[in-house]
């Protein structure tokens, strides 16, 4: 009978309930309605498929060194190592910066690690060689990926792997 009342009372009717069913705030619910009936009929996410699986393939790749301000990319022109990490790209940059990190289950850790105060973790040899080319003073050590810092060669510390 309230479908039926609807063709008697004009939009812009100030009786109730009629005036409620026309209201924008209505028209709104009832497109968010049938979206999702017609998702849920047709076990469609709510979530476009492309974004979840975009999400997962970046999730997959990004690690702390993506956002660092010292990380080096294709796009960083100050950088004296070019990377192809496709995260750091700017292409993909702000899209990837809401994905949690990686987690990888199985470690690769290089030979001898060592571990800098601020409790990055790198292979002794090549720590040593990055802070050759960056030019590093004699007994000292600078993190790749937190270049501001400076610390002294006494504070690396050896990892032991348990």
């Amino acid at each position: 009978m309230r479908a039926a009342g609807l063709l008697v009372f004009p939009p812009g009717t100030a009786a109730e309930p009629y005036r409620s069913f026309y209201s924008a705030d209505r028209w709104e619910s009832l497109a968010s309605l049938f979206l999702e009936t017609h998702h849920s009929l047709l076990s469609i996410p709510s979530t476009p498929l492309l974004h979840i699986a975009l999400s997962a393939g970046l999730s997959a790749l990004k690690t702390p060194s993506c956002h660092s301000a010292f990380a080096s990319s294709s796009s960083n022109a100050s950088s004296s190592v070019t990377s192809v990490c496709p995260i750091c790209s700017t292409e993909l940059n702000e899209l990837a910066r809401n994905v949690p990190y990686v987690h990888h289950t199985k470690s690769h850790v290089e030979n001898d690690p060592v571990v800098l105060p601020n409790g990055r973790i790198y292979g002794r040899e090549k720590l040593m060689a990055i802070n050759v080319k960056l030019g590093t003073p004699e007994g000292k050590v600078r993190d790749p990926t937190d270049m501001s810092q400076l610390y002294d060669l006494t504070q690396v510390k050896k990892v032991f792997i348990s």
